[in-house]
């Protein structure tokens, strides 16, 4: 729509619009569910048909490479019975790999969960741990030795804090180890009942606040 007055265009009605810089490499996707951008990384869809029956919309963003580094999405979808999924996501990528920082929300038929993550990544670019995972799944090794070798690939990709709301009910902060293991839970749960717990790699509670001989 173009302002008559000023020769300005209003508004505008599009599918999908790419920013690209001087040299024509895109930097920025504003897009609908039927347009969502691959994941590119060097100049190739290193995840094909992932993102095809995603319903979001939302904004992709690109480096200088045109690599994919981060982005937003939103959307929703319901069924014939009326249940419904929602969910909001906004990413930012270590370079050649994925989310290093993350808040979402997630609304399963009135299930919330929601919050702000982050993550490790290992040095290792994403597209060579997906080609080496493939690799890995065509092999002729035992599931177990698949399994094994795969854990290794992806050794360094872990989620390392949590803040925010689960289904629950409680909100808590979680701080994991390199191994992707809660080590200390602060929570106040859904009953407003706070409690703060240190545990060691193996799940097991060391010391907790308050502590179970002060509830006695």
């Amino acid at each position: 729509m173009i302002d008559e007055k000023t020769n300005k265009m209003t508004e505008l009605e599009l599918e999908k619009l790419n920013i690209v810089d001087k040299q024509g490499t895109v930097r920025m996707t504003l897009f609908n569910q039927d347009h969502i951008p691959p994941a590119l990384m060097d100049g190739e869809d290193i995840l094909p048909g992932h993102r095809d029956d995603n319903p979001f919309a939302g904004i992709m963003f690109f480096n200088n490479e045109g690599d994919e580094c981060g982005g937003m999405i939103f959307g929703n979808e319901r069924d014939e019975e009326g249940n419904y999924r929602a969910s909001a996501s906004m990413t930012f990528d270590q370079y050649k790999q994925d989310q290093v920082v993350q808040m979402m929300y997630i609304d399963d038929n009135g299930e919330r969960h929601y919050g702000f993550n982050i993550f490790d990544r290992p040095d290792v670019s994403l597209k060579q741990q997906l080609d080496e995972t493939k690799e890995i799944e065509e092999s002729h090794l035992d599931d177990e030795a698949k399994a094994e070798a795969i854990d290794q690939v992806w050794k360094g990709s872990t989620q390392r804090a949590f803040m925010g709301k689960n289904k629950k009910g409680e909100v808590s902060v979680k701080l994991m180890d390199s191994k992707g293991k809660d080590r200390i839970r602060m929570v106040v749960d859904e009953n407003d009942i706070p409690r703060m717990e240190f545990l060691d790699g193996e799940g097991n509670v060391l010391y907790k606040l308050p502590p179970d001989d002060l509830k006695k």
